[in-house]
């Protein structure tokens, strides 16, 4: 409490500490970087002739702050005056004088902390390594905010060029019949639900082409401002509506994981980036830290749900005759089928398909190790966190090595790069930080923390309920809770799940045209196998949305033919029914999707599938024929023509 009296006024405040005490130094130096030229600071074994009536042993169990005015203050007050000298937490010491309890317990928790000097400096030197100090993140969000862009740039530049094929107004599920579709539906709801809370996209405003192509082209211009740091809040809320609007205009072919990933990073990423006319690299105000755990949050959700049903997903799964259905996954095998049953394999797929036995099953230990046990240290010590960095890095970059998972791997490895603190990055560049205030004093502005506190609630609670879902499944009524808040459409936390189920055959539709019901041409993809003498290629950070639905959908028709002995269209999915439909119309921008047209003067009058079982051939058959795939033929189905 203030109960020294008043000496003669320095030239400016001035702190007193411990110089001796290792804890008390590191803790100067942050208040020294944040306070600048406004509070000198003194050890007291240089000042304490100027105070000659404090004993030393006092000095050496609390700090002494003297205000321009010479009034003296220890303890807890000395702590918030000098913080109100710095322009933060006025609002504490406000309260501090006017509620003596908790001016009380302010100054007993002080002297708890000042007693326990010594073990808190072994417990930080655990928890920080050699540098006592707090780390910072200016790198680290720097680099977050402008990757992200580029994988908005990547995510939205190729949707582009797919987006009329799709869902266009001659595309395979034209935006316009959906919203028609989604608003008879909340109409006929008892009492009538709102369609546009429900589905909230701007193709409402006009859900045709032109628009499409302003959304897309404005995500485009968007992503580039972020880049180089151009209006970053404005551009990173706008990136999220604009994705969000191509997300659920994109019904089907917008429906994979990768892209609510985008959307949740999008979203918290509002609350790190500066709020500045112009982001300047290493330059910027620190972030919040409290905006920095969401994105942690959510890196550890997705690797860890990821894991976590890798084990689960077919506990209650049985086969046809009653046996549980053998999980690839808890076997080691998984990998045994990955490579080549993949939606997009590449040319390194068929390479890695042939490592040996053992070293499959220790890949697959490494994927657990990765997601089951590293996310847990995103929230430990700094050394700890690098662990986890650089183990979940490695696992995204050899799927990319081995895959066509367009952005995801990209966008994955940008979440885990927040990881880590300026320390861990080279001097180069660590010289570079001219931030104005690092974070010692740093805290939201009042904006942020209005909406930053709920956001960082309902992460923790709704991501909390998802991991909870992932370890043990099924043990409520089934629905998310997101679902049960009615919020699962604007994709603010989401759950994941990635590679839960490893396929252990892979069919595949060929897709044949006639103009006769005699002869035949095939429709080739540019991405997804077909030709067994073409090299699988690599598409990524592209993804082809088509190609990928293929996939989905020649597993599908699989277990049909396998029950039915036939492949009936009344079992096909919706959007291949439309997509064959518009082969029989000839279709321009649905047959642009495809790698060429083979009936460019008119369309086919009769159209038929075939479905085949492919797998990599061997090192002996490459060899012998110099085909990558070998496909056995599995059914063909007669000749359908559309009725008069």
């Amino acid at each position: 409490m203030s109960n020294s009296p008043n000496i003669s006024s320095p030239d400016r405040p001035l702190l007193i500490f411990d110089g001796e005490s290792k804890i008390c130094c590191t803790s100067i130096d942050r208040w020294r970087e944040a306070a600048g030229e406004r509070i000198q600071f003194a050890p007291y074994q240089e000042a304490r002739a100027e105070f000659p009536h404090i004993a030393a042993e006092e000095f050496q169990h609390t700090i002494y702050f003297v205000d321009s005015g010479g009034k003296m203050s220890t303890g807890a007050e000395a702590f918030l005056r000098a913080a109100t000298h710095c322009g933060r937490r006025r609002w504490l010491l406000w309260l501090y004088e006017r509620l003596p309890p908790l001016a009380v317990a302010a100054e007993t928790l002080f002297r708890i902390a000042a007693a326990s000097r010594g073990p808190r400096t072994v417990v930080r030197r655990i928890w920080y390594g050699r540098d006592l100090k707090p780390p910072t993140y200016f790198i680290s969000s720097a680099l977050f905010l402008r990757l992200l862009g580029v994988v908005y740039l990547v995510a939205f530049v190729s949707l582009w060029t797919q987006i009329d094929g799709l869902v266009g107004d001659h595309g395979i599920l034209p935006v316009s019949d959906y919203l028609d579709a989604v608003e008879k539906h909340f109409s006929e709801q008892m009492p009538p639900a709102s369609a546009v809370w429900n589905v909230p996209t701007l193709a409402w405003i006009s859900p045709h082409n032109g628009f499409l192509h302003v959304l897309c082209g404005a995500g485009t211009l968007l992503s580039m401002m972020l880049i180089v740091g151009v209006l970053p809040i404005p551009a990173l809320v706008l990136l999220w509506l604009a994705y969000l609007s191509l997300y659920h205009a994109g019904q089907v072919f917008l429906g994979f994981q990768w892209d609510i990933l985008l959307l949740e990073t999008g979203f918290v990423a509002v609350f790190v980036a500066p709020f500045a006319w112009r982001s300047r690299f290493l330059a910027d105000r620190h972030p919040p830290r409290l905006a920095i755990w969401p994105v942690w949050w959510l890196l550890f959700r997705l690797m860890l749900e990821s894991g976590a049903v890798k084990l689960t997903w077919n506990n209650a799964l049985l086969a046809p005759d009653g046996t549980p259905v053998a999980n690839t996954w808890s076997s080691l095998t998984a990998l045994d089928y990955h490579y080549w049953t993949q939606p997009l394999p590449i040319w390194t797929s068929w390479y890695a398909a042939k490592l040996p036995e053992w070293f499959q099953k220790l890949s697959v230990v490494f994927v657990f190790v990765v997601e089951l046990v590293l996310p847990w240290l995103i929230f430990g010590p700094r050394a700890l966190r690098y662990v986890a960095c650089g183990g979940i890095s490695l696992l995204m970059i050899l799927i990319a090595a081995t895959g066509n998972y367009n952005f995801f791997n990209l966008l994955t490895v940008v979440l885990a790069l927040t990881l880590l603190d300026d320390q861990a990055w080279p001097r180069f560049l660590r010289r570079r930080i001219r931030g104005p205030d690092p974070p010692m004093l740093l805290a939201p502005t009042r904006w942020r923390t209005v909406l930053l506190l709920p956001f960082a609630g309902l992460a923790l609670v709704i991501g909390g309920w998802q991991v909870k879902e992932a370890l043990a499944p099924n043990t409520d009524d089934g629905r998310p809770l997101e679902a049960k808040l009615n919020v699962t459409q604007f994709c603010f936390v989401n759950g994941y799940g990635l590679f839960r189920q490893m396929t252990e055959t892979r069919p595949e539709i060929m897709i044949d045209g006639s103009a006769d019901g005699t002869t035949w041409a095939a429709y080739e993809f540019p991405w997804k196998p077909g030709n067994v003498f073409r090299a699988p290629r690599f598409c990524e950070p592209h993804q082809p949305r088509l190609d990928w639905q293929m996939w989905f959908e020649a597993l599908r028709l699989e277990q049909v033919q396998q029950a039915t002995g036939a492949i009936d269209p009344r079992f096909m999915s919706p959007w291949f029914q439309s997509f064959l439909f518009k082969l029989f119309k000839g279709e321009t921008p649905v047959v642009g999707l495809l790698e060429k047209n083979p009936f460019p003067d008119a369309p086919p009058k009769f159209i038929r599938l075939r479905l085949y079982r492919y797998r990599f051939t061997t090192a002996d058959e490459w060899r012998d024929g110099g085909n990558w795939w070998h496909r056995d033929e599995v059914w063909v189905g007669p000749g359908w023509s559309l009725p008069p």
